[in-house]
């Protein structure tokens, strides 16, 4: 079962809120929208939201989370952050469907810019703008997880079954199958689990440990 950080009652605002921020630093500030992905899925502001601090996730519009971002004091805003969309631009729908994604399979969003680039993700907005949120993030999801792992990867380099790296390793059939379905974070493993693989694949810990 996958853990929320924040309740379903936020969402909403949440989504909205970073459509805005995205339509906003894309469309009025002309950020490179490749460039502009990143520096958001790497920044103390993507934490925040997966932390679920409400400042952040209904405490602030996307005008004040991109101000914030760029650190750019509201007295130097080029505008009024009370303006409203008048229409919803594919980049909103971009910042929109990101912050369902990782909210509803709690994945950080470097994980997700990691596999994702903002082009591809423009790319789907034709076909999945129209449908619901749940829907178009299964359709995500299923993009993001056929790309296998880096355990996966050094698994099978060595030829060996998924039983018989647990064998081996003493570490458990299902925790394995989890961490290369993406359904747990490897990163947040244990550190003896960690150990228990690498020694296994004749690897480093940091060789199993996902961007």
């Amino acid at each position: 079962m996958t853990i929320r950080a924040y309740n379903e009652s936020y969402l909403n605002n949440a989504m909205n809120n970073l459509g805005d921020m995205f339509d906003f630093a894309i469309n009025t500030f002309n950020k490179s929208y490749e460039d502009f992905w990143k520096t958001f899925a790497y920044s103390n502001i993507a934490i925040e939201f997966e932390r679920g601090n409400p400042s952040f996730v209904v405490g602030k519009s996307g005008y004040e989370l991109f101000y914030t971002l760029f650190d750019i004091s509201s007295k130097d805003a080029l505008l009024n952050p009370d303006v409203e969309l008048i229409s919803k631009s594919p980049e909103f729908w971009c910042g929109w469907i990101l912050a369902y994604y990782q909210w509803a399979y709690n994945v950080s969003f470097k994980t997700i810019q990691s596999k994702l680039s903002f082009e591809k993700l423009l790319s789907l907005y034709s076909t999945l703008h129209e449908i619901d949120e749940q829907k178009a993030a299964e359709v995500l999801h299923e993009r993001l997880t056929n790309t296998p792992t880096k355990l996966a990867i050094i698994r099978k380099s060595r030829q060996l079954k998924k039983g018989e790296l647990a064998s081996l390793s003493g570490v458990s059939l299902r925790s394995i199958q989890m961490y290369e379905q993406r359904n747990n974070d490897i990163n947040k493993a244990q550190a003896q689990t960690l150990r228990a693989l690498s020694r296994t694949l004749c690897c480093i810990i940091e060789d199993l440990l996902e961007n």
